[in-house]
């Protein structure tokens, strides 16, 4: 990664990529999202991108929506709007022929997994009416379900606590 960039989001000062062990959490300036750990950010400003929206791409794909390429937003244009368990506010990825909407970190969800939480089985990420979560009790939307056992648990409980709203590991 590069140690300073320039971004469409923030075109006053350049950003600076901040230490990967940084323990201090944040609000993405970009997708509005929390987070922790490495981050681009400009001290002048006080703004703060996650590692993946400062560095997300043109154009990606997302197995949950194979129809067409999605197109990287910077801005929401018609209002606040729900697709995981956080509302996308601003940075994200969209399909505008079929209004799906995906923030840059959740688009790097595996859409499968093994997971300590639940061995037995493999878990498949699914978006579907609420159901609870078998490790914290709350409901989510966009869950790892075993369909054998009829678990459920949220992707941050199941990626972990630390890296990002979701948690999920940046892909190196």
């Amino acid at each position: 990664m590069p140690k300073t960039i320039r971004h469409d989001a923030h075109k006053a000062h350049p950003l600076v990529l901040g230490a990967a062990a940084s323990p201090h959490r944040f609000t993405c300036d970009g997708c509005r999202c929390p987070g922790a750990g490495p981050r681009y950010r400009c001290g002048a400003c006080d703004f703060d991108l996650h590692e993946l929206c400062a560095t997300a791409t043109g154009t990606a794909s997302f197995f949950f929506h194979g129809q067409h390429p999605l197109a990287f937003e910077l801005a929401v244009d018609d209002g606040p709007r729900r697709r995981c368990d956080t509302v996308i506010r601003g940075m994200h990825y969209r399909c505008r022929p079929c209004g799906f909407d995906v923030h840059p970190i959740c688009s790097q969800l595996p859409g499968a997994t093994i997971t300590p939480l639940h061995p037995e089985h493999l878990v498949m990420l699914t978006v579907d009416g609420p159901e609870e979560c078998a490790r914290c009790g709350l409901y989510c939307l966009w869950r790892y379900r075993c369909g054998l056992c009829d678990v459920s648990l949220h992707p941050r409980c199941l990626l972990g606590t630390d890296q990002t709203p979701l948690n999920i590991p940046k892909s190196s």
